[in-house]
């Protein structure tokens, strides 16, 4: 008998007990009295049989699985694990080739955004000004996709006063989680903030461009690859952005002592100016998700029609991105900041005019603050910017009115209606150097991303 067992007939016995000894300690309730509480003991008796045969059966269960556990040893059960997820592992591959070959397995995204502004500048008329840039990606399976992107937008002095861009057009393979392949045009890595940031206007904290833009390149046209790994031990995560393009061509500008110097003309895909392909990259760091710190290169050999063929470039830019969000400041901080210098090499054209060396350098600082957590209806869908930006170098189109320096302020007020809607408030002053006068500006704009 077990211990479970001899419980429960001794709760058995003792309820059986107890009506009996109450019958006999009142000997005068009578024989009515005693047939119902012999009644009451034949029903605990039937009841009592009832669980003894329910514990043997459970005792039988108990004994039978441990019967069946001593059989299957620990070595089975986990070979019998392996083959389950190798089978599934199978089921798998078999069901995504199968997807592959059905009809309409290719993906399509349309994205881009359009954004129309009013800007009002020293020394020029005022105008309107309207901006359309679609973008089309199209998966053609897991691992291959493509990429285009247009820009239309209003320009004075074009037929009809509009213009059109490509601004993408590459094919990319997704070698595994770290790496990705591609070739064709796409957005240029260099200086971080130009070009991995601030690539479309309505993503911008204020409506107008960095003077810094003037000195990096909006794109590239060859073949890169890129990705991520995680650090070691676990201290962050690395990128990387390698490519190997058409690099700019050579532009010579003249000071006001009449010194002529070289410059790099971007947006040139004219072989005459390529003496070598141009080698560049960025990678970024970083030790938390909330903060980046980047580093990119390019180096070239640009010319002017493969006339000059002595002359090398190089550009170095730095970049930094971080943002931090928090109750005690209600809501949202941004900062991030750049640099970039681009040296180019003397040389001496065809005609045998020489032209000096030219260093230019530039960045931007930019800091926004939005109360998003503030609880304030409408405040809270505000955002305050400031960027200070300067350009130096000898006098060339990248500057204003042909200054070899010049510096701006430019302050901000956002206001998103949406995610992806904002009207942006920008006014902007602008220094020169040799006592020249800057060109402040004010500009309006309402743009939307999709």
């Amino acid at each position: 008998m077990t211990h479970k067992r001899g419980v429960l007939l001794s709760m058995a016995a003792a309820l059986a007990i107890m009506p009996v000894a109450a019958a006999w300690a009142d000997p005068a309730a009578g024989g009515a009295d005693y047939k119902k509480l012999e009644q009451k003991y034949q029903v605990l008796q039937k009841q009592m049989a009832t669980m003894a045969k329910q514990m043997s059966a459970m005792q039988k269960q108990q004994a039978a699985l441990k019967a069946q556990q001593a059989k299957t040893s620990p070595t089975n059960t986990k070979a019998i694990d392996r083959e389950v997820k190798r089978l599934y592992r199978r089921v798998v591959k078999a069901s995504q080739k199968i997807s592959e070959l059905e009809p309409g397995n290719i993906q399509v995204l349309i994205a881009g955004d359009v954004n129309f502004q009013f800007q009002n500048m020293q020394g020029s008329h005022s105008t309107f000004y309207a901006d359309s840039s679609p973008m089309i990606q199209v998966r053609i399976d897991k691992k291959i996709f493509i990429n285009t992107a247009f820009d239309f937008y209003t320009q004075a002095g074009e037929a009809g006063g509009s213009a059109a861009d490509i601004g993408a057009a590459n094919i990319n393979y997704e070698l595994n989680n770290y790496m990705t392949l591609g070739g064709g045009l796409v957005t240029s890595p260099i200086g971080g903030i130009v070009g991995v940031y601030n690539p479309a206007p309505w993503n911008r904290w204020l409506v107008d461009g960095s003077l810094e833009d003037a000195l990096l390149p909006a794109n590239e046209l060859g073949v890169w690859t890129r990705g991520g790994i995680p650090a070691p031990d676990s201290m962050g995560y690395l990128t990387y952005f390698l490519f190997v393009s058409d690099g700019p061509a050579l532009a010579r500008t003249t000071d006001q002592n009449g010194a002529t110097y070289n410059n790099l003309q971007f947006g040139n895909w004219d072989p005459a100016a390529q003496n070598g392909k141009t080698i560049g990259g960025r990678f970024s760091y970083l030790p938390i998700p909330n903060v980046e710190i980047g580093y990119s290169f390019e180096w070239a050999r640009p010319s002017a029609d493969g006339a000059i063929t002595t002359t090398n470039s190089l550009i170095n830019a730095v970049d930094f991105n971080s943002y931090y969000v928090n109750k005690k400041i209600d809501g949202l901080f941004r900062f991030r900041g750049g640099w970039t210098w681009d040296q180019v090499g003397q040389g001496i054209d065809s005609t045998g005019t020489f032209s000096l060396g030219g260093m230019s350098n530039g960045g931007q600082l930019e800091v926004a603050y939005q109360p998003s957590l503030c609880g304030i209806k409408y405040l809270d869908r505000v955002m305050a910017a400031f960027r200070y930006d300067r350009i130096d170098g000898p006098a060339s189109s990248n500057f204003s009115n042909g200054a070899a320096h010049e510096q701006r302020y430019s302050i901000g007020l956002d206001y998103w209606l949406h995610s992806n809607a904002v009207l942006k408030f920008e006014y902007q002053f602008d220094n020169l150097s040799n006592n020249r006068h800057g060109n402040n500006a004010m500009f309006l704009q309402f743009a939307v991303g999709i």
